[in-house]
């Protein structure tokens, strides 16, 4: 349950942002961090601060609310949930790559700029939705139109404050951030239940057309002016990528083989782009370094798993107990609550577990709590509301040691850019996740449905889906171990780093 930026500093008490709680990228494309404490001459940025934090915030909300939105949406248009779950899994991929494009972009384009920008994308693509909410269609059109937007103002307030900030006072506006994002998933998953329950789904694409409102703060109290530092966008990079998470997702639509041939082609011609272009997204020796390969591997895997749970969470519920969406939203409360106060003892729980021994608990967390879930589904909403919380505890403790020992190797100079990848693959598996876990509720398997206790034929499928998910946490678990096992013992200055009290 969790959306990363830049990390100052991995063990600060400030703590690190869990996997979603920023944007995927808070640095240039070119990986060169954005000027810090220079802001423009009597200017003061903090006045900025309140409404691009109050922008972060609401563009979460907004987010989050849609993607709790799948199950009555699916139910008044007749969808199935592998068709309902593209107006979450297309967005989450746009997220990811539109928040590296904002990012690169504000080197050479005010802020103040890119939220008129971003404000006229959110209201267009509202209004498409809305007015178009009869076809599923026209509603996934104005999504990608309003996600585009949403976008913009998730990454420009960790890119602001980044450009104008540092030391204690940049860790306190970069801390506000992931607190947020809890408190935002939070508020979108409440509004969007009782929305569903006593209106209509529809009026979630009327709660963003209030952005307008922040016009005059945006005018007064966003700085105009910019640093032309850019080297420019990786657009043919950042192509390649979204190609390759499209075709996966719609491959995972109906398995329609075809699909593997632009995934395929896009991967070929990536790996070439990186190795022959000095201006890719990515630097081609990031694949040469063992910790950062191996972390990306563990994350695809692990990640994809994060929204997978999220979004089965309100099919499971309403359909094997039969609860109104409005109180199945009250059912995540602890869930947020739990993994904010993770986060934020990020700093504190480092000084006791070392990476090793923090990612290998976290992982377990996650398996436990969908083992718990895949259990007691047919029996006891307690036992999700206390799954969904030890599986929020779980992706709290992960990022940051996960985020620690992929930078084991990873040059101070290429670090920007290699966390910004990192958060950008993040994103990218999340929907994947999500795609997959669709795709297995559609076609309603059995599989393991005798490890559940009691029966129904809701629960039965859900506990398969479960189990499923919690192979595929065991997977990663497992993969973890071995690649940085032999990590550990191929390379002295890695094993040191990877045990040392962090």
């Amino acid at each position: 349950m969790n959306h990363p930026e830049k990390t100052p500093d991995l063990a600060s008490g400030a703590g690190p942002e869990s996997a979603a709680s920023t944007p995927a990228a808070a640095v240039p494309a070119n990986g060169t961090p954005a000027a810090a404490g220079r802001p423009t001459p009597g200017v003061n940025p903090r006045r900025a601060v309140p409404v691009l934090l109050f922008l972060f915030i609401f563009c979460l909300v907004v987010d989050q609310g849609f993607k709790f939105t799948s199950q009555p949406m699916a139910a008044a248009l007749s969808l199935s949930e592998s068709t309902v779950s593209l107006q979450a899994t297309l967005t989450g991929v746009l997220i990811g790559i539109g928040a590296v494009v904002y990012s690169a972009l504000a080197d050479s384009v005010a802020i103040r700029k890119l939220l008129y920008l971003s404000l006229g994308l959110i209201v267009v693509g509202s209004v498409i939705g809305f007015v178009g909410s009869a076809s599923f269609g026209v509603v996934l059109v104005g999504r990608v139109v309003q996600t585009a937007g949403l976008a913009a103002a998730e990454t420009l307030y960790v890119v602001y404050v980044t450009k104008h900030f540092q030391g204690v006072e940049l860790k306190k506006y970069l801390g506000f951030s992931n607190m947020s994002f809890q408190l935002a998933s939070l508020i979108g998953t409440l509004v969007s239940g009782f929305l569903a329950t006593y209106v209509s789904w529809t009026w979630m694409f009327l709660i963003p057309l209030l952005i307008v409102l922040s016009l005059p703060f945006i005018r007064t109290r966003v700085p105009d002016d910019v640093e032309h530092t850019s080297s420019g966008v990786d657009v043919y990079g950042l192509f390649l990528v979204g190609v390759i998470a499209t075709g996966l997702i719609m491959f995972m639509q109906d398995f329609t083989w075809w699909w593997w041939i632009p995934v395929v082609v896009a991967t070929v011609l990536f790996v070439h782009h990186v190795r022959t272009n000095s201006r890719a997204l990515v630097d081609a020796s990031f694949f040469t370094n063992r910790p950062y390969i191996s972390a990306l591997v563990i994350v695809f895997i692990i990640y994809s798993v994060n929204l997978a749970f999220v979004f089965l969470f309100p099919f499971a519920i309403h359909g094997v107990h039969g609860m109104a969406m409005d109180k199945v939203s009250l059912l995540t409360i602890p869930g947020y609550v739990l993994g904010a106060s993770t986060a934020a003892m990020s700093g504190a729980v480092s000084r006791r577990l070392d990476s090793r021994q923090a990612v290998t608990l976290a992982l377990c967390l996650l398996a436990l709590a969908l083992a718990v879930a895949g259990v007691f589904i047919n029996v006891s909403v307690v036992a999700m509301v206390v799954a969904m919380a030890m599986f929020s505890v779980g992706f709290g403790l992960l990022y940051a040691p996960l985020m620690s020992s992929a930078l084991l190797l990873m040059p101070a100079a290429k670090s920007g850019v290699a966390v910004g990848f990192y958060n950008l693959v993040i994103n990218v598996a999340s929907p994947i996740g999500e795609a997959y876990t669709a795709m297995l509720m559609s076609s309603k398997p059995t599989w393991f449905a005798g490890l559940s206790v009691g029966g129904s034929a809701q629960g039965d499928y859900f506990s398969t889906i479960l189990w499923f998910l919690v192979g595929v946490t065991l997977v990663g678990l497992v993969v973890y171990r071995v690649l940085f096992g032999l990590i550990e013992r191929n390379n002295a200055k890695a094993a040191e780093r990877l045990t040392t009290q962090q």
